[in-house]
């Protein structure tokens, strides 16, 4: 890509320009038409700072400050109530909106280098990622990009991330970030599990999206989350390391790695250790003001901690929380003490700070980097190898993006001029438009407390997870009254009072509506029976535990195939994954019908796996009882058996997370009542093909 022009005035472009807005993470506009683009640039102009704010006007909240001479890329404009302009901009890695009022605007035309657009197809970049690149090669001629193939499709690798524990955010993030699965979040008191200390909660799948989409991060800052990582000191001349020192220390600016280690200062320290351990110096500083914060108040590095005073993790190696601990920083500093079966590895014991830099690096380089986990994302999304979503640093699912503005800062613009080379994952089958950043902080609860009608009994039991009830009543019934009450208050219910019924069956429809919009429908089929025939009033039997009416047979289920279990499992799977429209076929049912769902009821239309159910209904369409499945070694439930097994049983052994119902059923493949170590080796022999879990 060329640079046609110097800069020009917006009224000279604006009867040339197209504006198409990319996305919160593209940094120019686009004039398809003449495979040109405009990059956009705004200069904060104040006496002492502007406020950055989440919205474009003064009555939206402030997320940052901006001082004089603060430069980014303009992304978006919009007039506010006021009629006064508004950029959209991101500036040294934040997002946001300023006034027009205190920016000066430059824009630049540069034209579509087609060479380069060729060498990009031919590394394998879709479309998608190519205008982005185009921008960065013009500012940045000399830096290249390696399209990393992961052969992955994008849905099934969300699905992986998407494990329940496997990403965190911090509780105090808008709901929308966070999950609602199973597991996840608590129904009944309206709040999130947490999965470690310091309130990290599960991710939602649709921030997951966001961080893992290369496309929202393809700018001049967040670019370098996808900066290989590794580093050979011994390559450089005493000016190129001079050179790399001075863009280090411009780095930890305003940081507390701008100070002491020590008897050194941490910026020594970082460039020998960075020397004799060959990861990046700039990815070490990253990580540690990362996982310490800006000031360093991370209590890893206070040396105060009781019980481990006089010792020090700078990159939380070991640190998660399990029963055993307090909290994650008690486990990583009991780890750092030397407290496992290799005590001495890595320099441990970690009793001063400059071991403990130079130990969590070796950790890193020979964990990490050396394996091909080269980069910031992939630390973070491992999708590559064997161990596929597995073997990853952090649980902060924005914790790659983060580190990556740090690591940029590394890098002035004398620095740039290099050859530096980003890996940057592909997926099939992804999505045209970028995965936008969810928004919106209203309560996601659905869920109904209680549900009941007056005067008869539900079948089955009310449970606020199912959503499929009935009921039988006489002829002379022509009206049910039905009461629901909502867990939570933010929640509306419609569908209840009184409801009249026809003769036959009545669905009736119970619908919540939670603060976010989202819906629940709960049905109570009811049966009015027809009136008898035989002057004998509404004699007879019914299995509703109502009263009177004709005689309905409960349904019976048996299978040639699998296991119907008296303990209401249904078990034998041995030819898996398979479709519930195949499964649904090895079931023969006596005096009714059956249904494969998921556990919140709704149809499962893809592979069955542990907590599907088999739902029964008798001759008149009611719901009479429920099995659950259960595939022994699938721990996840996506009719599988395979590294993310493995990697819940190991979790819930050593109680970072834990495994309940059906689930903890299916990872005692030994069938000895317990979930243990011995269940992990099982499942491990089956996935390496040296053993077969019986089913």
């Amino acid at each position: 890509m060329k640079i046609l022009g110097r800069n020009v005035s917006r009224t000279c472009l604006s009867i040339l320009m197209i504006i198409v807005c990319l996305g919160t993470s593209l940094l120019f506009l686009g004039i398809n038409a003449d495979a040109k683009t405009v990059i956009r640039t705004g200069t904060v102009e104040v006496s002492s700072s502007l406020n950055l704010r989440s919205g474009p006007g003064t009555e939206y909240s402030v997320v940052g400050y901006l001082k004089n001479g603060d430069t980014g890329q303009i992304i978006e404009e919009k007039k506010a109530t006021t009629g006064k302009i508004w950029y959209k901009m991101i500036v040294n890695g934040k997002t946001g909106w300023a006034s027009s009022s205190y920016v000066k605007v430059t824009e630049t035309i540069v034209e579509e280098d087609k060479d380069f657009d060729a060498y990009l197809a031919a590394q394998g970049f879709p479309e998608s990622y190519r205008a982005q690149l185009q921008a960065l090669h013009a500012k940045y001629p000399n830096w290249k990009f390696e399209a990393q193939i992961t052969n992955l499709t994008w849905d099934e690798v969300i699905k992986g991330e998407s494990a329940l524990g496997k990403n965190l955010v911090h509780d105090s993030a808008d709901s929308s970030w966070k999950s609602t699965q199973t597991g996840a979040y608590d129904w009944e008191k309206n709040e999130w599990k947490e999965f470690d200390s310091g309130g990290w909660v599960a991710a939602s799948t649709e921030i997951i999206r966001y961080y893992m989409d290369p496309r929202n991060f393809l700018d001049s800052t967040n670019i370098f989350q996808f900066i290989k990582q590794s580093y050979n000191a011994s390559a450089l001349n005493a000016t190129q390391l001079a050179q790399k020192k001075a863009d280090l220390t411009n780095m930890v600016k305003g940081t507390y790695l701008a100070g002491g280690c020590d008897n050194s200062t941490y910026v020594d320290v970082i460039m020998s250790v960075a020397a004799s351990t060959k990861v990046c110096p700039f990815t070490l500083a990253s990580m540690m003001i990362q996982e310490q914060g800006i000031n360093g108040d991370g209590r890893s590095i206070s040396g105060k901690v009781p019980g481990y005073e006089g010792y020090y993790n700078y990159l939380n190696i070991g640190a998660y929380k399990t029963s055993s601990f307090a909290s994650a920083v008690e486990r990583g500093l009991w780890y750092a003490k030397g407290g496992d079966s290799g005590s001495t590895s890595y320099g441990r014991p970690w009793n001063t700070r400059t071991k403990a830099i130079k130990g969590g690096a070796l950790y890193y380089g020979e964990n990490f980097v050396n394996v091909g986990q080269d980069t910031l994302y992939l630390k973070k999304f491992n999708v590559q190898g064997s161990n596929l979503y597995g073997h990853q640093y952090m649980t902060n699912v924005g914790g790659a993006a983060s580190e990556g503005i740090h690591m940029s800062k590394a890098y002035d613009e004398n620095a740039r001029e290099a050859a530096l080379i980003f890996k940057i994952p592909v997926y099939k089958n992804m999505p045209a438009a970028v995965s936008k950043k969810p928004s919106g902080d209203d309560n996601p609860n659905y869920m109904l407390k209680s549900l009941s009608v007056s005067g008869y009994n539900l079948t089955p039991t009310f449970s606020m997870y199912e959503t499929s009830y009935s009921l039988i009543v006489p002829n002379s019934v022509t009206s049910i009254t039905v009461s629901a009450q909502a867990a939570s208050s933010t929640t509306t219910v419609s569908g209840t009072g009184a409801r009249s019924l026809n003769v036959g069956t009545n669905a009736i429809a119970i619908t919540t509506k939670a603060q976010n919009g989202s819906t629940r429908t709960y049905t109570i089929s009811v049966v009015r029976q027809a009136a008898s025939n035989t002057g004998g009033g509404n004699g007879g039997t019914n299995n509703g535990g109502n009263n009177g009416g004709t005689t309905v047979v409960t349904p019976s289920v048996s299978s040639t195939t699998y296991k119907v279990n008296s303990n209401n499992t249904i078990t034998g799977i041995t030819s898996f994954p398979i479709k519930a429209s195949d499964f649904t076929k090895k079931f023969a049912v006596a005096n009714g019908s059956v249904k494969i769902t998921k556990s919140n009821g709704t149809a499962e239309t893809g592979n069955v796996g542990t907590g599907d159910q088999v739902r029964v209904y008798d001759s008149t369409g009611a719901h009479k009882f429920t099995y659950n499945v259960v595939i022994y070694g699938d721990t996840n439930g996506d009719g599988r058996i395979n590294a993310q097994d493995l990697l819940l049983i190991q979790k819930n052994n050593i109680r970072v997370s834990t495994l309940n119902g059906v689930f903890s059923s299916a990872a005692d493949v030994n069938k000895n009542g317990k979930v243990n170590a011995q269940d992990l080796l099982l499942v491990q022999k089956h996935n390496i093909k040296i053993y077969t879990i019986k089913q």
